[in-house]
């Protein structure tokens, strides 16, 4: 069951001391009394292999996007599982999606953008739709869940927020795998560096779901994941990668902890420890990718 504290948000500042708050865990619970706050899922044309965690995750979204020939997946996974999950939009060149799946789900009610432009990827192009003024009304939608639940506390914080695009601060779930060709993997990992140069883009963090991990990326500065790996579907195998460019990085939690410790591409990087405690705590120069793997067995 989700503690209150996960319940209110997934990634938050602490005013107090300025760390960047992590809840990875929020988007795994399956707790009906206590849903997690909005976020979009996006679909990407791969394989979805555990389809149990997927219709969860998908049900208690505020919005599903699918990613051009996502959505062949998503019409596959129907086929095999009778998931009933119907997106809300599919995006991108349409040069993927069988006619026939894109048809089947149009009649449905999913809206169809298809955009050309081939200086831009699928998720890219779901990203900036995702962002536009449109989908706020789902956003309201699932805030008025919280209510319907009896989260009272929940009610200021609507009223404060409804003069503003909710939607700019709707996270991302990309669900996606960095199996497969190596050029795509490099492409989901770009991404994640590339939304905060892009001005259509305007959401919260985006959040990398594969088969075995989440993985998504640090702040400069002070951050603290909560990892309840005995209470949620977090393994306890974490790595601190730094694509872009070297870091200094101290961490608390870990069974190898590290102070001050310089991690780079082609001499060190922390991969491969494990998590010991319910909090971690990432201390870094640079952005830095935060991977933790999932433990799903029953």
């Amino acid at each position: 069951m989700s503690s209150a504290g996960e319940v209110e948000s997934r990634t938050t500042h602490d005013p107090k001391t300025k760390i960047k708050i992590w809840r990875p865990a929020a988007f795994l619970h399956a707790d009906p009394q206590n849903p997690p706050p909005p976020y979009a899922i996006i679909i990407l044309n791969q394989p979805i292999e555990d389809h149990r965690l997927f219709v969860q995750i998908c049900k208690n979204a505020s919005l599903v996007i699918a990613a051009d020939g996502g959505l062949n997946r998503l019409r596959h996974l129907s086929l095999q599982h009778d998931s009933g999950i119907i997106p809300h939009a599919v995006c991108g060149d349409m040069d993927s999606v069988h006619p026939d799946v894109l048809d089947h789900y149009s009649n449905l009610g999913t809206k169809v953008y298809k955009d050309p432009n081939q200086y831009s990827t699928d998720l890219t192009k779901c990203l900036r739709h995702l962002s536009s003024p449109e989908w706020k009304q789902y956003t309201f939608r699932h805030w008025d869940r919280y209510q319907t639940l009896g989260m009272q506390d929940k009610e200021d914080e609507v009223s404060e927020q409804s003069s503003i695009s909710l939607d700019e601060t709707l996270d991302v779930l990309v669900v996606g795998s960095l199996g497969g060709r190596a050029d795509q993997a490099f492409s989901l990992l770009h991404h994640l560096y590339a939304v905060d140069e892009d001005p259509q883009i305007q959401c919260g963090e985006i959040y990398l779901l594969t088969p075995e991990s989440v993985i998504f990326l640090l702040e400069k500065g002070r951050n603290r994941i909560y990892t309840p790996v005995a209470r949620s579907q977090l393994g306890e195998n974490v790595g601190i990668i730094p694509i872009a460019k070297p870091a200094v990085i101290s961490t608390q939690g870990l069974e190898w902890d590290v102070q001050e410790w310089r991690t780079e591409f082609g001499k060190q990087v922390s991969t491969s420890n494990h998590v010991r405690s319910e909090n971690v705590e990432v201390t870094t120069t640079e952005r830095v990718l935060f991977t933790v793997d999932l433990d799903c067995t029953d």
